[in-house]
C-alpha cells in the first residue's frame, strides 16, 4: 500500500525518536540554561516499549516506509538498541536501518550494533577544537574519543558513515576546513547544516544562520569541487565531491534552500506522538491504538493523507504574522 500527503508526497522514511534524554546540553537544541523543560516534558516511564515500537514501524513499512532511522535525544540512553534493530530489520519492506547519534555512548555497543544489522550512521560533531566542543554542548567529554568512535565507524561494516555539523555563526563558521580536512579521504560524509529554528528553546534569529553558499565560496578556496547527483529522492543534503577523489561532502540548507517540496519523512516521539514535520507544533497520539493493528493502520494512513506540512517554505510569512510560533522541541523528535 502507498499512500500519498496533500501535496503528492509519499511516506518513506521514518524517524523513531527513542527517549528525549541527553547527556549533552548543545546550544541549537537543548541548552543547559533550559533543562530543567527537558526535565517537565520528559517522562521516561511513558515511553514506548520496544514491542511497540516495533508495531507501529510495522504500519508504516506497509505504507511504504523502506528506511528506519533511529533518533533521540540521544538514542544510547536506552539500553539494548542492537536487539531493537534486530526486531526491526526482520520488519518486511524495511531496506535500511540507521542511527544518529553523539557517539558519547557509542563505543562499547558498536560491535553489538552492527552486528544486529545496523547499516548506517551519522553522528553529531560541530567542532574538533576541544574548547569549542565544550562550548557547543555544553559537556567535558574529550573530541579525541568522538574521532576514534568515527574511526572505527569507518573502517567498519557499515555501509555509510556520516558526520553532521551545525553551523552557526561567529561560533563555529572556521571549523569548516579542520572537519573536512580531517575526513578527506577516510570515506566519512561530513555534512554542514544551517542552524534552524527547530523548537523554540535555542533562540533562534536568522542572523545567526551561515548560508551553505558561503561556506561552498569557503570551501572552494581551498579544494577544487563539483557538485554530485542525488542518491534518491527526497535526499536532504545537496552533494558534492573533491575533484581530486578525495570524497564528497554534503549541505543542508533548511533555510536558504528549503526542501519540503519531496520531504517523505515522518517522525515518531518516545512517547507514541506521530509528527509529520520537524517544525511541527503538535504531533498524533497513536498509543492507544497499538493493540489494534487495522485501527493503528488505519490511523497512520489518515495522517499522512491530511499531511499538507512545508514550514520552510512558508518560514518567513509565518513568523512575519507569529514570531512566537510554538515548535516541537528537537530533543523530543530528533533532527
Amino acid at each position: 500500500m502507498t499512500v500519498t500527503d496533500q501535496l503528492n508526497r509519499p511516506v518513506k522514511d521514518l524517524r523513531i525518536s527513542l527517549t528525549d534524554r541527553c547527556q549533552f546540553r548543545c546550544t541549537y537544541c537543548l541548552p543547559a540554561e533550559h533543562v530543567d523543560v527537558m526535565r517537565q516534558q520528559s517522562q521516561p516511564e511513558n515511553h514506548m516499549s520496544f514491542a511497540d515500537i516495533i508495531k507501529v514501524t510495522a504500519a508504516f513499512a506497509e505504507l511504504g516506509v523502506s528506511k528506519i532511522r533511529l533518533t533521540g535525544g540521544e538514542p544510547l540512553l536506552r539500553k539494548g538498541v542492537d536487539s531493537l534493530i534486530k526486531s526491526i530489520k526482520k520488519i518486511k519492506g524495511i531496506d535500511e536501518v540507521a542511527l544518529t547519534t553523539n557517539a558519547g555512548l557509542l563505543d562499547p555497543v558498536l560491535d553489538d550494533l552492527i552486528d544486529a544489522g545496523l547499516d548506517r550512521i551519522t553522528i553529531s560533531l560541530d567542532a574538533i577544537e576541544q574548547d569549542l566542543f565544550e562550548q557547543i554542548t555544553g559537556t567535558q567529554f574529550a573530541v579525541d574519543k568522538i574521532l576514534q568512535s568515527i574511526h572505527r565507524c569507518a573502517g567498519s561494516a557499515l555501509k555509510q558513515v556520516k558526520v553532521n555539523c551545525v553551523v552557526q555563526k561567529n561560533i563555529n563558521e572556521h571549523q569548516v576546513i579542520p572537519l573536512l580536512s580531517h575526513f578527506r579521504g577516510t570515506g566519512v560524509v561530513v555534512r554542514f547544516i544551517e542552524f534552524m529554528d527547530v523548537g523554540n528553546l535555542n533562540q533562534w534569529q536568522s542572523n545567526q544562520v551561515v548560508n551553505s553558499a558561503d561556506l561552498l565560496n569557503q570551501i572552494t578556496t581551498k579544494w577544487p569541487i563539483k557538485p554530485k547527483a542525488a542518491s534518491q529522492i527526497g535526499e536532504v543534503a545537496n552533494r558534492y565531491e573533491f575533484i581530486d577523489g578525495q570524497g564528497e561532502f554534503g549541505m543542508i540548507s533548511s533555510i536558504s534552500e528549503p526542501f519540503c517540496h519531496d520531504c517523505n519523512r515522518a517522525r515518531l516521539s518516545p512517547s507514541g506522538e506521530v509528527f509529520t514535520c520537524l517544525f511541527a507544533a503538535s504531533g498524533h497520539d497513536i498509543k492507544p491504538l497499538l493493540n489494534t493493528p487495522d485501527q493503528l493502520l488505519d490511523a497512520i494512513s489518515q495522517i499522512w493523507q491530511g499531511r499538507a506540512d512545508q514550514y520552510s517554505v512558508q518560514r518567513q510569512n509565518i513568523l512575519k504574522t507569529n514570531n512566537k510560533h510554538k515548535k516541537i522541541e528537537m530533543f523530543m523528535i530528533g533532527g
